[in-house]
């Protein structure tokens, strides 16, 4: 509320999806979840200004289709700048 950090809601299956999906290289995808919500038409309050409780930042709405007579929403993807991955064992190429 103090306007230092901005505050993305977004569903727990989907939040690995965004993060599994950029690692494969796709820049976004579609899904259900969230779908004829507030995540889909925008407006949700996302950062405030500075010291008082005006919203300055909003959602924006996220295009939506129908598939198979359900109403999906465009996700897109996060591309991480880095990994931290676990292993036993690393060949001289770095295959884990």
């Amino acid at each position: 509320m103090a306007g230092e950090l901005e505050l993305e809601i977004t569903p727990q299956g989907t939040l690995a999806e965004k993060i599994r999906s950029g690692g494969k290289g796709i820049p976004a995808f579609w899904t259900a979840t969230g779908a004829n919500t507030l995540m889909q038409e925008g407006g949700f309050p996302i950062k405030f200004k500075k010291g008082t409780s005006d919203v300055e930042i909003y959602s924006e709405a996220k295009e939506a289709r129908v598939f198979n007579g359900r109403t999906h929403i465009l996700e897109k993807t996060i591309f991480g700048d880095v990994a931290i991955i676990k292993a036993k064992r690393a060949d001289k190429f770095g295959n884990l």
